[in-house]
């Protein structure tokens, strides 16, 4: 997980200032989370703070009287108050934010936007125009939006289901280092998805992700590992990835790790802290994760 302890907060401060190591932040942890669960996020803006000893409201109040403000200071406050972070959380608000960095043609402005339409956040849910803003911010290099687009053309919504498209798309991205786009690259090879089926490519891409910290990708590859998908079976290593997700909120890593404390997968056998787990995990949702 990145957070704020591989990020340098003296060289973050020093070369960008400390509102603009706010947004940097913000950026380098978009890739480990799904756009649905950016609270955690949230959490590593605070201690980034914490360390160089500001406080969220510092930034709120400094941001909220600038008579003239930036792309990226349009972002900071649309997260802030989506968040509560220095703020009382106002959605409507935080929309208007975003909207004001998408009408400034920042990509990142556009990605918000098109998440909060997706998301129904601020405002009501439109995926059409989700689609719509996601789909410009794809087409300004923005690859975070460009996995999500995957996830559109994957799956069919607001455009006509195109598996080769979202194959492309989560290429394009992955080789820009997107990790998302890495763990939904790996999805792809392991099911021939817009491609041919290749457990060993699979492997590597949940590999590369898991390896910086993307959750999605570290319960994926203890799949890989407790099942001998294009790797050989090694359960004590899918109980560390599946315990490693679990721990920072992955409800599929906690339910399969309850699996494993059930069945002494790699562990022994403790009924008592699957049920602890499955609790913690609610409803089970599918192996295939939502990733944009």
């Amino acid at each position: 997980m990145l957070s704020t302890s591989s990020i340098s907060i003296e060289n973050v401060t020093s070369h960008f200032g400390w509102v603009e190591g706010a947004f940097i932040v913000i950026k380098e942890n978009l890739n480990n989370f799904p756009s649905d669960n950016y609270s955690r996020i949230a959490d590593f803006v605070k201690e980034y703070f914490e360390r160089n000893h500001k406080t969220p409201e510092d930034l709120f109040d400094y941001l909220n009287n600038k008579s003239s403000r930036s792309s990226i200071d349009y972002i900071l406050l649309g997260f802030s108050l989506e968040h509560g972070v220095g703020t009382i959380p106002n959605s409507k608000k935080a929309f208007l934010e975003f909207q004001k960095a998408a009408n400034s043609e920042f990509s990142f402005g556009q990605f918000f936007l098109g998440r909060c339409y997706d998301h129904g956040i601020g405002t009501h849910p439109d995926r059409g125009k989700a689609f719509e803003f996601y789909s410009k911010a794809a087409e300004m290099g923005n690859t975070l939006a460009q996995n999500t687009l995957g996830w559109f053309y994957l799956n069919g919504l607001e455009t006509a289901k195109n598996v080769e498209k979202a194959f492309k798309l989560y290429s394009k991205a992955a080789e820009a280092g997107n990790i998302l786009a890495q763990n939904s690259l790996g999805w792809c090879y392991q099911n021939g998805l817009g491609t041919t089926k290749n457990l060993e490519k699979a492997f590597e891409f949940y590999s590369k992700a898991a390896e910086a910290g993307n959750i999605l990708a570290q319960n994926s590859l203890g799949w890989c590992y407790q099942n001998g998908l294009g790797t050989t079976k090694n359960l004590e290593k899918a109980f560390e990835l599946y315990s490693k997700a679990a721990e920072v909120g992955n409800t599929n890593a906690q339910n399969n790790l309850g699996w494993c404390y059930q069945n002494g997968l790699g562990t022994t056998k403790n009924c008592e802290v699957k049920c602890l787990l499955i609790n913690d995990a609610g409803t089970v949702d599918n192996m295939l994760e939502k990733t944009n």
